[in-house]
Parts: structure tokens; C-alpha cells; sequence
């Protein structure tokens, strides 16, 4: 599903601090989804040839460093979340107009409304273009 195909509502306006917060947990699903293939590929490496592990083993690397990357910009955001102005607010219908992942969209238009929209689909965030 594409954000084009959620509901956006006509103004999105929360704090900076939440506003991060979101963003910091949006990056940690980003990041457990990153690990969860880490894993597995871990996993089909051990069934792959000696001679051919090497070959696959710099990729498995750039797994590692996109896993450590997203934790620290969660961390960065979700630091800056929390030192943000609880009084200010920030509109995040414009931000959320980029996102192409409609569930996205909605968990965090949920969390910034309070609407629980739901999921259309089980299906997740896979989009076939």
C-alpha cells in the first residue's frame, strides 16, 4: 500500500519531541527488520560452500553496518526527542505526503492522533511497482 492510498489527514500537528520519537521508532523497526534478515542470511551462509562463503561475507558486513547505522539514528532521534520542546508544535502532514509506505503513514498518524487506524491488509509494507 502506498501513502497516496492512505487517508492523510488534512493537518498532522504534534510536538518536535514526539514527532522524533516516532521517528526514532519507525528507524528501530527499520533496524529489527534489518537484523531479522541479518540472521537469516547468517543462517543460508552456513549452507553455502567454504569457497563461496567469502564471496557473500562483504555483503553480510553492509548488513552489520546498516543494523549499527539505523540503531544510532534511532538513538540520535530519539535523544533529540527528548531534549524537544514539548510546547512547540510541528506539521507533519507535509513529511508524511513523502512517506510511500502506507502503513507507515498510518502507525504514525495513529500514534500522533490517537486514531488507531488499523491494517488494511496482513500482507505488510511490500510494495510491487
Amino acid at each position: 500500500m502506498t501513502a497516496t492510498a492512505a487517508t492523510i489527514l488534512e493537518r498532522v500537528r504534534i510536538s518536535p519531541a514526539k514527532a522524533l520519537d516516532l521517528l526514532a521508532g519507525e528507524i528501530a523497526m527499520a533496524c529489527h527488520a534489518s537484523q531479522h534478515l541479518d540472521d537469516t542470511l547468517g543462517k543460508m551462509l552456513e549452507l553455502i560452500a567454504p569457497e563461496e562463503r567469502l564471496k557473500v561475507m562483504q555483503d553480510l558486513h553492509a548488513i552489520d553496518l546498516l543494523n549499527q547505522h539505523l540503531t544510532a539514528l534511532a538513538n540520535f532521534a530519539r535523544d533529540l526527542g527528548l531534549q524537544a520542546s514539548e510546547e512547540a508544535a510541528v506539521d507533519l502532514t507535509s513529511a508524511l505526503s513523502h512517506i510511500t509506505l502506507g502503513d507507515v503513514v498510518k502507525r504514525i498518524e495513529g500514534a500522533a492522533t490517537g486514531v488507531n487506524y488499523g491494517a488494511e491488509n496482513d500482507d505488510g509494507d511490500l510494495d510491487l511497482f
